[in-house]
């Protein structure tokens, strides 16, 4: 996130009154420790680039734009950027940006037919209310370290989901890890956890999302941004077709190859 970007949403915030320059100078700097002081005074201990983000996700979140926990981690594709995104969007044209939500399009394939997962509408009847404690009680076993997308030096060993699935995300990694291996798996990206259990509306709606029952997995978010369609999204090239077909061999839907958009994720829930 650049520095103007910042200034910008501290201004609209009312927490600053300088230029939108650019220059992290003094008053912005005060601005950033006003707004965390007030709302986070524990981000005061971290690096001056992570204050700047954990202010600007307080504002977002602030102002209806979800942005996930203010942790002052910026990624490209994740929910900081897709936040902001959508407030500049309306903050420049006035409108409301409008992206199809998951129940409201066609899909532009035919999916193949899953008989154990329900579509989206029936996905509480079928996993219970979302932010539950099953949402996120289900624990999903990796068949090695994979790396977390906006902090690659931190690694997990496991994942939270909801405990319906823990088993399918277990095997669909573990299968891959069988075909790739883990030296290719790293350097397609397959390792890179975009998150799964999230409790926050969909990015550019307002229902609640997938994550929010703990049935959706994001992969690598900075190379597959959720408006990136097949010719840009790295996870629609044709290295990607096996592990594409042991998640839909496991009942996952990816929205990426049913919209032609969001490739970084799949789910347990059908269009």
């Amino acid at each position: 996130m650049q520095a103007r970007d910042i200034q910008r949403l501290l201004t609209a915030a009312g927490y600053y009154n300088g230029g939108i320059d650019g220059d992290f100078g003094p008053k912005s700097r005060l601005a950033v420790e006003k707004i965390l002081t007030r709302n986070k005074p524990e981000a005061l201990k971290w690096s001056a680039s992570r204050q700047r983000i954990a202010a600007a996700q307080i504002i977002l979140n602030a102002a209806g734009y979800a942005s996930g926990n203010v942790d002052g981690y910026w990624l490209k594709g994740g929910l900081t950027h897709e936040a902001f995104n959508a407030w500049d969007y309306y903050v420049t044209t006035g409108n409301r940006e409008i992206l199809p939500g998951r129940d409201d399009i066609e899909p532009i394939i035919t999916p193949a037919p899953r008989t154990k997962w329900p579509r989206q509408s029936g996905v509480p009847a079928v996993f219970g209310k979302a932010g539950e404690p099953a949402c996120s009680s289900g624990k999903a076993r990796l068949p090695f370290p994979f790396r977390i997308a906006w902090s690659t030096s931190q690694k997990i060993k496991q994942f939270s989901c909801h405990e319906m699935v823990a088993e399918p995300f277990t095997s669909i990694f573990r299968e891959t890890a069988s075909h790739y291996g883990q030296a290719r798996m790293v350097a397609l990206g397959l390792d890179l956890f975009g998150g799964c259990y999230n409790y926050r509306p969909m990015r550019g709606g307002t229902s609640l999302s997938m994550h929010a029952y703990g049935i959706a997995y994001d992969i690598d978010p900075e190379r597959n941004q959720l408006r990136w369609g097949e010719a840009r999204a790295t996870l629609a090239k044709p290295d990607y077709d096996t592990f594409w077909a042991i998640v839909e061999a496991h009942g996952a839907l990816s929205l990426g190859r049913a919209r032609g958009y969001d490739y970084m994720h799949f789910q347990f829930a059908n269009l």
